[in-house]
C-alpha cells in the first residue's frame, strides 16, 4: 500500500511531522496506468479529456450494444485536492492521486479500466456492469475515500473528499461524449450525498430551463430599469409614529404591472446575479436617503453579499461621499448567514457599523442563534420571524417563545421589531409584551410611491 516505507509525505510547517518521516523528499510510486499520459484535446463538450480514454469509452458503449448487455461511465472527484496541494505541495498531492487509483484498481474486474481524466478527477469504465453493480463499487470507492488517512498509516495526517457520479450505458447514453456531460452531471449533483446515478428527469431538465430563462429575464429587466422599490412601515409600538421604512423589491412587467420580486432571488443566487441586484438596491436606497433628510431605510442583502468584500466596498464610498446617510440606514442579515460563516457575517457587521449604520437580524427565531453567536454578530437590532407572530393572539406557544425571544433579544441591548402584524389583536398582545416596533398589513402593505412625498411616484428613476 502507498506510500511505500521508503517514501514520506512532507510536513506542514508549524505543524507535527507525519509518522516516519525524515528528511528525504518523497519519490513519486510508478504510475499506475502504463505509459505517460497522452496530451488532452478539447472535445464537443467543452471539456479536456485524451482521445485515447475517449476512444477507449466509445468501443466500450459499442461493445455492450452489440452484446446486448450494460456498462457504467464513473467519474471520481477528489473535491479537496486543492487543500492537500496547499498543505503538503504537488509532490504528495500526486502520490495520493495514484495511491487512489492503485486502490480502486483492486476492487475491479478485468476488463474494467480506472484512468485520470483530469488533476482532480478520475474516470472508471465498468463492462458487463448493470446499475446495481456501479452503485456496489461506487460503495466500496466511497468507503476507500473515507478510510484513506486511516488506512495509510504513513499518510496519517492527509484525508480525501470526494464525490462519485456515474451514468449507465446504454441505458442513459449511447455516446462517449454525452457519456463524460451526464456523468458530469450527476458527480457535480452529489451535495450531500457521496454518489448519484444520472437519473435527470424531464421534470429536472424542465426546472433548469425554468431557472435560467428566470435569470434572464430578472437580468432584461434590471437592464431596461423595469426594477423598483416598495416600502412597508415599521411602527413605533409606543407613539404609533413611522420609525422608518423597509424597503423591497418589485419588478414593472413590459406592461406596466407591478409584481414582488422577491420569488426571483434565490434565481439570482444561484445564477450568479445577486451582486449586481443588492447593488443596485443598495445605490438607489443611499440616493433616496441623500434626497430625503428626515428619511430611514432598511433593505435586505443576500447570504451571498455578506462575503462580497466588492460590495462592501462600493457602499463604503457612497457613504463617504455622503456623511449624513449611514445613520439613516439599517442592512439587515438572516440567521443563515451567520450560520454559513459566524467569522465572515460578524466582519460584514462590524465593517457596516464602522460606517455609522445599523445591522439588524432577520427572521429572529427561525434558526438556532445561540447566545454566543448574537453577542459575536454584535447587531443593533433583530427582526423576530413572522411565522411565530401571525396566530399569537391564540396561539399560547408562540406567545410563550416571543417572550423568550423578546427577553433574549432584550437581554443584549437589542432593539426588537415584530413581522407579519395583521390584526388588532396581534398588535395589542406585543405592545403589552414590549416588543419596540411591528411591521405587517396591520399598519400598512407595501406601498410603490414614496410615502414620504406628497405626489408620489418614482421621480427619481
Amino acid at each position: 500500500m502507498l506510500p511505500h516505507e521508503n517514501q514520506h509525505a512532507p510536513s506542514v510547517p508549524g505543524s507535527a511531522p507525519l509518522p516516519h518521516q525524515d528528511n528525504a523528499s518523497p519519490k513519486l510510486p510508478p504510475a499506475p496506468i502504463a505509459g505517460t499520459h497522452p496530451p488532452v484535446v478539447p472535445y464537443p463538450g467543452g471539456t479536456f479529456y485524451s482521445p485515447e480514454f475517449i476512444e477507449l469509452l466509445e468501443s466500450s458503449i459499442q461493445r455492450v450494444i452489440n452484446e446486448h448487455t450494460s456498462g457504467a461511465l464513473m467519474l471520481v472527484s477528489v473535491t479537496n485536492l486543492a487543500m492537500i496541494i496547499n498543505a503538503y505541495g504537488h509532490d504528495t498531492s500526486e502520490i495520493v492521486i495514484h495511491d487512489l487509483i492503485r486502490m480502486i484498481q483492486a476492487m475491479l474486474r478485468e476488463g474494467d479500466v480506472v484512468q485520470r481524466l483530469q488533476r482532480d478527477q478520475l474516470g472508471i469504465i465498468l463492462t458487463n456492469s448493470y446499475p446495481e453493480d456501479a452503485a456496489v463499487i461506487a460503495g466500496r470507492i466511497h468507503t476507500t475515500i473515507q478510510n484513506f488517512g486511516r488506512d495509510n498509516f504513513a499518510t496519517a495526517a492527509l484525508y480525501i473528499m470526494g464525490a462519485i457520479g456515474s451514468v449507465s450505458f446504454p441505458l442513459e447514453t449511447t455516446s462517449a461524449h454525452d457519456a463524460l456531460d451526464k456523468v458530469y452531471v450527476a458527480v457535480s449533483s452529489t451535495q450531500d450525498v457521496p454518489y448519484r446515478t444520472f437519473d435527470m428527469t424531464r421534470a429536472e431538465a424542465d426546472e433548469c430551463r425554468q431557472q435560467m430563462g428566470l435569470a434572464n429575464y430578472l437580468f432584461k429587466a434590471f437592464k431596461e430599469n423595469r426594477l423598483r422599490l416598495a416600502y412597508q412601515p415599521i411602527i413605533k409600538s409606543k407613539t404609533g409614529e413611522t420609525s422608518y421604512y423597509e424597503v423591497l423589491l418589485r419588478l414593472v412587467n413590459q406592461t406596466g404591472k407591478i409584481s414582488s420580486a422577491g420569488a426571483l432571488i434565490p434565481v439570482a443566487e444561484k445564477m450568479g446575479l445577486i451582486d449586481i441586484i443588492d447593488t443596485m438596491v443598495m445605490e438607489k436606497v443611499i440616493e433616496e436617503l441623500r434626497q430625503a433628510k428626515d428619511l430611514k431605510l432598511a433593505f435586505n442583502v443576500s447570504n451571498l453579499t455578506t462575503d462580497n468584500p466588492l460590495w462592501l466596498e462600493k457602499i463604503s464610498n457612497l457613504l463617504r461621499d455622503n456623511p449624513d446617510v449611514a445613520p439613516r440606514l439599517i442592512v439587515e442579515i438572516t440567521e443563515t448567514a451567520a450560520h454559513r460563516d459566524l467569522r465572515r457575517t460578524a466582519l460584514f457587521v462590524a465593517s457596516l457599523q464602522s460606517m455609522g449604520c445599523q445591522v439588524a437580524l432577520d427572521d429572529f427565531g427561525s434558526g438556532y442563534t445561540s447566545f454566543r453567536q448574537l453577542k459575536a454578530l454584535s447587531v443593533d437590532m433583530v427582526k423576530i420571524d413572522g411565522v411565530f407572530i401571525k396566530d399569537l393572539a391564540q396561539n399560547a406557544d408562540n406567545r410563550f417563545f416571543v417572550k423568550i425571544l423578546l427577553d433574549f433579544a432584550q437581554g443584549f441591548g437589542l432593539q426588537t421589531v415584530a413581522e407579519f402584524v395583521e390584526t388588532g389583536d396581534v398588535a395589542k398582545t406585543l405592545m403589552e409584551m414590549g416588543v419596540d416596533c411591528m411591521q405587517g398589513y396591520y399598519f400598512g402593505k407595501p406601498l410603490n410611491h414614496r410615502p414620504w412625498l406628497k405626489e408620489g411616484g418614482y421621480e427619481a428613476d
